[in-house]
């Protein structure tokens, strides 16, 4: 989007002359020119908004603004990194460095007042060149003019999973998958892309009884960039990370041989079930075949294509199959579905009937493309006939004379793009850093968004708060799918739909938003601004010829060896502007040097790399907003840190492994920071920092310096800490997630002081406790609570069980008791709950009424009796884990099963897995 190039210009630009006034001295009144000049054009730019997609004079126009605002932003950046470090000192060296600054001054005053006043040329050009042109136009959607927080936006976000028309579809697969054939059955599902493949399969996959026939399941997602080494590996951690079995040892280096010999050993004796999403050639299916035990086992496979071949392949392969063809929505669904998207649970209202009925005739009963265009219609006026006849006669002109259902799905996906508000047009091109198909990390993208100045703070929300409202906008018009949330339904992961993508990588392309390592050198622009890479490619073929401009430089796919050769010639040959710097999982064992000469760099992620060192050069970099150095080897920082005063994210910490299902104490690595914290005072993400340095307390008070905090993870608290935390926590009221380790296993963490934290939503405190803190009932807000090495003497439910949102409960070694009850009616919104090596645990109460939505429950290492008489009234429990319990305690629910038949009490449990070192893992 031009819009947002020239918003972004213009806050710089503000910037500059709020801060810089007596560095540009005689270039102020060219400054001042161009951004009352930007401002102008912006205006023309909100206005000519919805007219994107039409007259290619305007297409080209746009294009100038664009570059223009780049090219301009180049001049501003050079001179605020020229200047950034020319600060005299006083005495004689400070004199001779004044001569100096001033005779370079000249020189870059100089060059730079020629820029300017080409950038000044050029503007004036662009913006004659808008007049000598107006758009007639008939039906014409005007897109908002800037994103408005809309309650609406939130009702449809919770309702989205509301579906229609997969009744029928669902029981007949299912009929299938549960059929008596004992020899393996591939069931493919063929439509065209939108056609709710991926909708339906998952909710069978997700069904109770398909959950309960097959012992493994696993969904791997097939696109076209994947090869086959990783989707074998994605299918091997997605079998062992359901039975929580560590991953077997070197995979990383195994090649496509060895990998399919892993499969088909881990699936031989079980009866799994197996989803593999979008499958685009028969050599896919080909290669993935091979690695599937064809033992009687009953086990199944499902495939999701658009591919008719792949489909037809799959189904007369050695073994059944089944080919289940798409079908359009009917009438009434689609009527239902666009309801459900547009009004929740209320009816059409009357008056609205008649162009709803014009929008559907144009939708042929495609669910993503009724989907997209009823999150649209949400957010217009119910009222206004208008409004809805204007998206009705908008798309019978984009639709005349198409009769391919592909290119409706497209069309209606550009309504829904071109309708965006201004400031969401660009978050949605970004996308395309992306490969297809790619889990994408929420956190990561709003970070993203907010480093490359697409996200603004507004009134009292943050710049995070924002960014995720923009991302639920997205989401509500099912530009962005979501495809995993935390128990509190908030999203964790969302990924892009493939026709999506295809358009979102296609306008990212033509507008400059980001270029790719896809398409060859002499394909590029003369100066490519954002750099994503988004395959697994020979780093020695790329290259830096027109990279010197980079602004950013993105990872989300794997590279070799030979990269880090590669970005050190880009860092050395650049113009030292790059502002984003993604290195995620890069094979780097250290940081170049020149990093730290890129002044304006504001997101540097080196996570999951090899890097032990950061250097102190890190003070260079003045604008830093994120540091993500999670999964690195880091485990101090240097004083120069304390430079970085807006510094927002600072990640620094590493999970250990579990050794036989078991976390250690010292499960969380941490980092030593400089004594003087606290004068971070932007700092909203801080982990995991330690508390303990040399037996001094200084970090704990410092913390309470740190009051716009949202996370903290502290370790290495010792009992002394307690009242200087204590006093530090009370300042720091915008908590959403806190995390407290202490010193030792044996250590009491002091927490006792009246505290309260109105937003707090995560705790979790590893360390001794002498009682659950007296202010943990009054956080309404919390939804996750992990408790480990408590070792408390008095139950600790007590203390959580009113708790009005608590949907995950993890107690590890947190008792010392005999006994745990779960009283009636307590615990209402609980989901998950896992009890793990409570050593002294000999009986747990269940009374009736009490967690009625538990869905998953983790029982480990206890040396119980026997099973709590009223677990029948669980009756939403999907997932039942036994880990290493006693023996007789096993014996006991295998006896049980076998005398009561269906009356067991945990018959209606359709998944029950016991795991114990003698005899591996089995089902029940």
């Amino acid at each position: 989007m031009a819009e947002s190039s020239v918003s972004f210009l213009l806050n710089q630009l503000a910037t500059l002359t709020q801060e810089e006034r007596q560095l540009l001295g005689r270039l102020d009144e060219n400054v001042q020119h161009i951004r009352s000049q930007l401002e102008f054009m912006r205006a023309s730019l909100r206005d000519a908004d919805a007219e994107e997609d039409g007259d290619p004079r305007l297409q080209a126009w746009f294009k100038q603004v664009r570059e223009v605002a780049y090219d301009a932003e180049d001049v501003i950046e050079t001179f605020m990194l020229q200047f950034a470090n020319l600060r005299a000192e006083d005495g004689f060296c400070g004199c001779v460095q004044k001569i100096y600054i001033s005779l370079k001054n000249l020189r870059v005053r100089h060059n730079i007042a020629s820029d300017l006043e080409n950038i000044k040329g050029r503007i004036t050009n662009i913006s004659k060149g808008r007049e000598m042109f107006q758009r007639d136009s008939g039906a014409q959607l005007r897109s908002s003019s800037t994103f408005v927080f809309d309650g609406r936006v939130d009702a449809i976000f919770v309702d989205e999973a509301k579906l229609v028309g997969i009744d029928r579809p669902k029981k007949l697969l299912i009929k299938e998958l549960l059929d008596d054939e004992t020899r393996l059955k591939a069931v493919s599902v063929w439509g065209m892309g939108g056609s709710g493949k991926s909708t339906l399969v998952k909710r069978i996959y997700e069904d109770e009884r398909v959950k309960g026939k097959f012992q493994c399941h696993a969904w791997i997602t097939v696109s076209r960039s994947i090869g086959i080494v990783e989707l074998l590996k994605d299918l091997i951690r997605k079998l062992h990370r359901e039975i929580k079995e560590p991953m077997p040892q070197e995979l990383e280096l195994k090649q496509e041989v060895e990998l399919k010999e892993l499969v088909k050993k881990f699936l031989s004796e079980r009866q799994y079930i197996i989803v593999f999403d979008d499958v685009w050639s028969t050599d896919s299916w080909n290669d993935l075949k091979h690695a599937l035990p064809a033992k009687n086992m009953s086990s199944r496979v499902v495939l999701t294509t658009r591919i008719l071949d792949v489909a037809s392949l799959a189904s007369r392969t050695e073994y059944p199959g089944y080919v289940h063809v798409m079908k359009a929505l009917s009438y009434e669904d689609s009527w239902k579905l666009l309801c459900n998207k547009t009004f929740g649970d209320k009816t059409i209202l009357r008056h609205l009937k008649d162009s709803a009925d014009g929008i559907l005739d144009k939708c042929k009963g495609l669910p993503l493309a009724i989907d997209a265009v009823g999150g649209l219609l949400a957010m217009k006026d119910k009222n206004s006939i208008e409004e809805w006849s204007t998206v009705c006669s908008y798309l019978n002109t984009k639709l005349h004379g198409y009769s391919d259902n592909l290119e409706r799905i497209r069309q209606v996906l550009l309504l829904s793009y071109y309708d965006l508000p201004y400031d969401l047009k660009t978050c949605v091109l970004y996308l395309s850093i992306f490969p297809e198909d790619h889990m994408i990390d929420h956190m990561r993208l709003i970070r993203l968004w907010i480093a490359e100045g697409f996200v603004q703070g507004k009134e009292r929300l943050t710049k995070e708060d924002v960014a995720l409202h923009y991302l639920e906008a997205l989401i509500n018009r099912s530009l962005i799918q979501v495809a995993e949330r935390y128990p509190d339904g908030r999203v964790n992961l969302c990924r892009i739909h493939d026709i999506v993508h295809e358009i979102l990588v296609s306008k990212s392309n033509e507008q400059n938003i980001v270029n790719t390592e896809m398409g060859r050198d002499s394909e590029l622009p003369d100066k490519v601004r954002r750099f994503a890479i988004r395959t697994s490619i020979d780093s020695g073929h790329l290259e830096t010829n027109r990279l010197k401009y980079l602004r950013s430089l993105i990872l989300t796919a794997s590279v070799d060896s030979r990269f880090e050769s590669f970005l050190s010639k880009l860092l050395s040959g650049s113009r030292k502007l790059l502002k984003v710097l993604d290195l995620r999982d890069a094979p780097l064992g250290k940081i170049s040097n020149e990093v730290f000469k890129h002044y304006h760099l504001t997101y540097l992620s080196l996570r999951g790399t090899e890097v032990k060192v950061i250097p102190e050069s890190i003070g260079q970099l003045q604008c830093l907003e994120t540091l993500d150095l999670k999964n690195t080897k880091v485990i101090f920082l240097p004083i120069e840190i304390l430079k970085l005063k807006r510094l927002r994210h600072l990640l620094v910490y590493k999970y250990k492994p579990a050794i036989d299902y078991i976390l250690p104490f010292d499960s969380v690595q941490s980092f030593k920071a400089p004594y003087r914290i606290g004068c971070l005072s932007s700092l909203r993400k801080l982990c995991c920092i330690e508390a303990d340095q040399m037996g001094d307390t200084t970090i704990v008070r410092e913390i309470g310096k740190l009051t716009q905090l949202r996370r903290l993870s502290i370790g290495k608290l010792r009992r002394e800490d307690g009242k200087d935390f204590c006093s530090s926590l009370k300042k720091l009221t915008e908590l959403r997630s806190l995390d407290v380790g202490s010193i030792r296993e044996d250590e009491i963490i002091e927490l006792q002081d009246a505290l309260y934290f109105k937003f707090l939503r995560n705790l979790r405190l590893w360390g001794r406790l002498e009682k659950v803190p007296q202010w943990i009932p009054s956080l309404h807000s919390l939804t996750r609570v992990a408790l480990r090495h408590n070792k408390l003497s008095n139950d600790p439910l007590e203390s959580l069980q009113d708790l009005p949102s608590l949907a995950h409960l993890l107690l590890d070694t947190t008792f010392e008791g005999e006994k745990l009850e779960f009283k009636a009616e307590k615990f209402q919104r609980l989901k998950t709950l896992e009890i793990w090596r409570l050593n002294g645990l000999r009986k747990i109460v269940v009374e009736k009424c009490t967690m009625p939505n538990l869905d998953e429950l983790g029982l480990g290492f206890c040396k119980l009796v026997e099973l709590p008489i009223d677990f029948e009234h669980l009756n939403k429990l999907q997932y039942f884990q036994i880990n290493n319990m006693a023996k007789n305690f096993v014996e006991a629910l295998e006896n049980q099963k076998r005398s009561e038949g269906s009356n067991w009490k945990l018959a209606h449990v359709p998944k029950i897995v016991v795991v114990d070192d003698e005899q591996g893992r089995r089902y029940l």
